[in-house]
């Protein structure tokens, strides 16, 4: 796991200082870009919608692995509005709760209790 939190820290601090180039040079209303990039029907629009439909599966299993409580959702609501901003950090600190164990990292509350073999420092 820990070339994965290398990345993830990595690409957290790679979104950031993207959007903030971005908020610099084109202002906070990203909406009307987007939905102008989606109109368009070209090459931008393909991976607009992509990257949308990519959110909208991450969400879901956060929203899943978290429980469905309003917590949960609240997380699912922030991980597409904000992408890596959110789900990057959020992905960081699930691999600290999960101690590094793929299932608990992948499960969330439905993962079955840790036993003392499983867990890892």
């Amino acid at each position: 796991m820990t070339p994965l939190r290398g990345l993830l820290i990595i690409s957290t601090l790679a979104i950031y200082g993207f959007t903030m180039a971005a908020i610099l040079w084109q202002g906070l209303f990203w909406p009307a870009i987007a939905v102008h990039d989606l109109m368009a029907l070209g090459w931008r629009a393909q991976f607009d919608f992509d990257f949308i439909v990519h959110l909208l599966l991450l969400a879901t299993w956060v929203v899943w692995r978290e429980g469905a409580d309003g917590r949960a959702y609240v997380f699912g609501v922030l991980s597409v509005v904000m992408g890596g901003m959110f789900s990057f950090p959020y992905l960081l600190y699930a691999i600290y709760k999960a101690h590094g164990d793929p299932r608990a990292l992948l499960l969330g509350v439905h993962a079955p209790a840790p036993t003392p073999a499983r867990v890892q420092a």
